[in-house]
């Protein structure tokens, strides 16, 4: 892990792993977003597995309650800190230009692969930061947001996986049904994936990721 300051005030503290491509300059770089409780290590498999030649960066949340990671808090009642949640994909987004400077990968190519928590930090850095990913990849994304952030056509030519279980104990399919019309509605192209599971990610819901980075 570097340290960097850039133009911003944003750095690069924040615990995280960074791992090159086949080429950092030319490559896409993938963000990973990682569950509660886990870290900045969780998802290094999935990154890889998207994209073989892609460069991973992959940040600590850094709301710890009870112990555990996590990039921002969801109350008792199921409900989001959203004023939390904004603050934290904002910072994510001042984290993301720090490390493009540092490392030198090109800011007009990231996709970001989140879990659970991670998931919804996804769908708001998209939201908030569209101009920052290509497209994103959630898997058991846990709640929609309250309104949909910006106007239609906000995520116009951006690509959304959202892949659920119907067994998912936090979520079931309404989730990531709700949320993929709000995300239709500002313009994204979104597929939704489905499968018999619970809280977790499934391989059949991998490959189509892997396939559509592939050839573009």
């Amino acid at each position: 892990m570097s340290v960097l300051e850039n133009n911003d005030g944003a750095t690069l503290k924040r615990p995280h792993v960074f791992e090159a491509g086949t080429d950092v300059a030319t490559s896409r770089t993938i963000l990973l977003l990682h569950g509660m409780g886990a870290d900045e290590h969780d998802l290094l498999g999935l990154g890889r597995l998207l994209d073989s030649s892609a460069n991973l960066l992959s940040p600590r949340g850094m709301v710890k309650i009870d112990g555990l990671n996590r990039f921002f808090l969801r109350f008792a009642d199921g409900s989001f800190d959203e004023g939390g949640l904004a603050h934290a994909v904002d910072e994510l987004a001042k984290f993301l230009k720090a490390a493009a400077q540092e490392y030198s990968f090109d800011l007009n190519r990231v996709w970001a692969a989140g879990f659970s928590n991670g998931s919804n930090a996804a769908v708001a850095l998209l939201q908030r930061h569209p101009v920052l990913l290509e497209g994103i990849s959630v898997y058991s994304i846990t709640k929609a947001l309250a309104e949909p952030i910006g106007e239609p056509g906000l995520l116009a030519g951006k690509q959304v996986f959202i892949a659920n279980g119907e067994q998912d104990q936090h979520a079931g399919l309404a989730v990531p049904r709700s949320l993929a019309e709000q995300l239709k509605q500002l313009g994204a192209r979104v597929e939704l994936l489905e499968h018999q599971g619970g809280h977790n990610i499934v391989m059949e819901h991998v490959r189509p990721v892997m396939q559509y980075l592939s050839i573009n």
